[in-house]
C-alpha cells in the first residue's frame, strides 16, 4: 500500500475506527454503506461530474492506479502485487502501453556493477 494510502485510512480512523468492521461510512447517516449503488447516486456520479470526467464504473480506478504506477515507472511485478496477480504477465498484457519505453540509461546500472576492468572474474578465461 502506498504511503499517501495508508495515511488516509489512518486519517478515518478517528470517524469510523470504533464503528465496527467498516472504515468508510455514509456521511450523511453516519452509517456503513450498503454496497455500491448508494456510493455511486451519493458520491460518486457527483465527484466525477466536479472533476469534469466522462462517467466510469468505481472499478475503473483499479485500471487507473496501475497505468499510473506503470507510466511513473514502477516495476511491473510490483504492480502486479498491488493488483492481486500471481506474475506480471496480465499486466503486461493489459497495461503494456502505458509502459514507459526503455530509459536511455538503461544498462548503466548494470555495467556500473559489473565493469570493473582492473580486475577479472575469477575461474574465468580472457576471450
Amino acid at each position: 500500500m502506498l504511503d499517501p494510502a495508508r495515511e488516509a485510512l489512518t486519517a478515518q480512523k478517528q470517524w469510523t475506527f470504533l464503528e465496527g468492521e467498516y472504515i468508510f461510512h455514509n456521511p450523511r447517516t453516519n452509517q456503513p454503506w450498503e454496497g455500491d449503488q448508494p456510493i455511486r447516486k451519493t458520491l460518486w456520479i457527483h465527484a466525477l461530474k466536479k472533476a469534469g470526467v466522462t462517467y466510469r464504473n468505481p472499478y475503473q480506478t483499479r485500471h487507473t492506479y496501475a497505468s499510473m504506477m506503470l507510466s511513473s515507472g514502477e516495476h511491473p511485478m510490483w504492480v502486479a502485487q498491488q493488483m492481486g496477480h500471481k506474475d506480471w504477465t496480465m499486466i503486461a498484457r493489459r497495461y503494456g502501453k502505458w509502459m514507459p519505453d526503455a530509459n536511455p540509461d538503461s544498462g548503466g546500472m548494470a555495467i556500473s556493477l559489473y565493469a570493473n576492468t582492473s580486475e577479472k572474474p575469477a575461474n574465468k578465461k580472457s576471450v
